[in-house]
């Protein structure tokens, strides 16, 4: 995998603000916390004080598709339909978020919300 340019103090900082919480699942290992961009990168091309949460590998990459998505309004998580097969996604589906985020992260949640619910 291609490191980003700064990507290594945009994590650091989102371990500063947050520790070792995933945002969607609460306390893991660090060492399966990944700095997941609340906005494309690509399209953006810089790292954004407050445009990140820390999630665990599989839940960045999910959430990267929209097949896990959080409900800007309530914070709620809302994992796509296909995931319900596997417990251990499932069982996320309507838990809240893990950690407290500011106005500009809502306001990328909710872009992500309108791009992968619709």
């Amino acid at each position: 995998m291609r490191v980003r340019k700064g990507q290594t103090l945009f994590r650091k900082s989102l371990i500063d603000r947050y520790g070792t919480t995933c945002a969607f699942t609460g306390e893991c290992p660090l060492e399966v916390l990944e700095a997941a961009h609340l906005y494309s990168y690509g399209a953006v091309g810089e790292h954004h004080e407050y445009g990140g949460l820390l999630l665990r590998r599989d839940l960045h990459r999910l959430f990267d598709c929209g097949k896990v998505a959080v409900n800007p309004a309530s914070l709620v998580l809302d994992i796509a339909d296909e995931l319900h097969s596997y417990v251990l996604y499932q069982q996320l589906h309507g838990s809240k978020l893990r950690v407290g985020i500011s106005a500009s992260q809502r306001g990328w949640l909710e872009d992500h919300w309108k791009q992968h619910r619709g």
